[in-house]
């Protein structure tokens, strides 16, 4: 699944120290930086076709009229900015992925997703429809706990101390769509030795009154198994294979991913770059419009939550 991104470079372009770098309206990139009265506007290079491209502006300034002066503004052109999760100069809120930094051949089918935040990079009308690199010293209001388990951001990580046997879910609503992706990264802190089960999983499921439709995709290890799986339930089946290596390690950085269109769900796991599994199951065809990040037993670390969804079908559906 070619739409399983990893983290990358270091963001800013800030000021040299010196006045030998580019002057305002001048091009600039991170081996070219600007003067001391600039920095280097990265969103530039998502405009228009024609337009000047990267180029410095004067870091005092605040053109979007959000409060952020652009020293400090990663969307110096959109409002909001303050964050930027992959440090590559490009703020969440303006940045085409999130999660890794503008590729060569960044957006094959023009639908403003980066290919590697994109499901079905050659098929258009993909768009972001919520993002949460957990950067805040507070939980987003979007989010929903579904028990008494506190889910808690530090340091731009949500960990969540899960001692009981009882699965606990962090949920969200979002805008119902017939292609829907969702994909998180995280990390092990411990295992409640007294469980017989643990799990980190994502979820997406048909929040409508009648929807029946849901699935469940991640990691899971029982005392009645040999080794650990990586598992996809469905509302329809349950799929599962044994994981390549290590699942539950304290030493790994691990993302969980799984695609829904087309009457299909596609789930991969990913463990320090490596895969560990991938299941493929059917599901009642409906357009998903809840998304969730859960644990069993386990204490985790969530560095970010991304959901991707298409409100139209169209294409194979199929991830690269």
């Amino acid at each position: 699944m070619r739409w399983l991104v990893l983290a990358g470079l270091v963001a800013g372009c800030t000021s040299s120290g010196n006045d030998g770098g580019a002057a305002l309206g001048e091009p600039c990139s991170r081996t070219q930086p600007c003067n001391s009265d600039g920095v280097c506007d990265y969103e530039a290079i998502y405009e228009a076709v024609g337009s000047a491209g990267e180029v410095c502006i004067d870091k005092d300034a605040d053109p979007d009229n959000d409060g952020l002066p652009n020293s400090i503004d990663h969307c110096p052109d959109t409002p909001g900015g303050f964050y930027d999760e992959d440090n590559d100069g490009i703020g969440d809120e303006c940045d085409k992925c999130p999660v890794a930094p503008p590729p060569e051949t960044p957006d094959l089918d023009n639908d403003d997703v980066d290919s590697p935040c994109d499901p079905d990079p050659e098929t258009p009308g993909d768009k972001i429809l919520f993002f949460d690199g957990f950067e805040g010293s507070a939980l987003g209001s979007a989010w929903i706990p579904s028990g008494t388990e506190v889910w808690t951001p530090i340091g731009g990580e949500l960990q969540i101390v899960a001692d009981q046997p009882d699965e606990e879910y962090l949920q969200l609503v979002v805008e119902p769509v017939p292609s829907f992706a969702i994909e998180t990264a995280y990390r092990i802190d411990a295992l409640d030795a007294s469980a017989a089960t643990h799990k980190v999983i994502v979820r997406g499921y048909d929040s409508s009154p009648a929807g029946v439709a849901n699935f469940e995709c991640g990691v899971t290890t029982s005392d009645l198994g040999a080794m650990p799986v990586v598992a996809l339930e469905t509302n329809l089946d349950t799929m599962s294979t044994p994981a390549l290596g290590s699942a539950f390690s304290t030493n790994s950085f691990y993302e969980s991913a799984a695609y829904e269109t087309l009457a299909n769900v596609q789930c991969a796991v990913v463990g320090d770059n490596q895969a560990l599994g991938a299941a493929q199951d059917q599901i009642t065809p409906a357009s998903l419009g809840t998304a969730a990040i859960g644990v069993r037993a386990t204490d985790a670390r969530f560095e970010w939550v991304l959901v991707v969804g298409r409100p139209y079908m169209t294409g194979s559906g199929a991830p690269q």
